[in-house]
């Protein structure tokens, strides 16, 4: 009995140490599986020069991912953010608002079309249009290749700047903030990113993806972009 009992105990060793093997060659196996998967699947990179663009001195982030810079006589001009730009990569239509029409802070502001799917931008001041970019009609990639200068969109008159007291940074604080997005943005493509898409095709080495990513989405996940990255919370 001894005999038997010594036998079972050096057998059941061997399979516990033949399982914890197995275990650690599985753990190894998923860690460099992830370690050649992750870098790849990390799609937007906030410091590559091509998709960002310097904030101005002065101006403010909104909530929506406008910018406002103030102007003469209280006026503010406003347009799309950087990442807007980064993630539509180009713009073929800009539809803007109507000069003299009254905005609501969260209304919709103005749209931005890249083969036939639309994105509605939000106001981020109630107030009054007092003028719009008539170069945005022949040119509307401006405002993906210069967001925060030549690509702006309308001048605004705010109304109700003060007592609305919108959520806006500045300096520093919209730069963290800024990047901070573009992180929250990487999460958004990678639960998205559609299955029968090589990680390649859009997404270059090291974790950059192409200009326009968001065209690799299916109207749902603009949806779901605008939802969650441009009407405020």
């Amino acid at each position: 009995m001894v005999a038997i009992f010594v036998a079972l105990m050096f057998v059941s060793l061997i399979l516990v140490d033949l399982l914890l093997e197995k275990a650690h060659a599985w753990r190894l196996a998923r860690t460099v599986a992830t370690e050649r998967v992750l870098p790849r699947r990390v799609p937007f990179n906030f410091h590559d020069l091509d998709q960002w663009h310097p904030i101005p001195e002065g101006a403010f982030l909104a909530e929506g991912h406008t910018w406002l810079l103030p102007q003469e006589l209280g006026a503010f001009r406003a347009g799309a953010d950087s990442l807007i730009a980064g993630a539509l990569g180009a713009v073929g239509k800009v539809t803007p608002p109507r000069v003299g029409q009254e905005l609501l802070e969260g209304a919709p502001l103005f749209q931005l079309e890249r083969d036939g799917r639309v994105l509605t931008v939000p106001s981020p001041v109630t107030g009054r249009v007092i003028s719009v970019n008539g170069e945005l009609q022949d040119q509307p990639d401006l405002v993906v290749r210069d967001p925060y200068g030549e690509g702006w969109v309308c001048n605004v008159l705010p109304t109700r700047f003060h007592q609305d007291k919108p959520v806006m940074r500045a300096g520093a604080k919209a730069l963290a903030w800024l990047e901070r997005e573009a992180e929250r943005f990487s999460e958004f493509l990678w639960m998205r990113f559609p299955s029968e898409i090589e990680l390649g095709a859009t997404i270059q080495d090291g974790g950059v993806p192409a200009r326009g990513v968001l065209m690799d989405f299916d109207a749902s996940a603009w949806d779901a972009f605008e939802r969650e990255f441009l009407r405020r919370s």
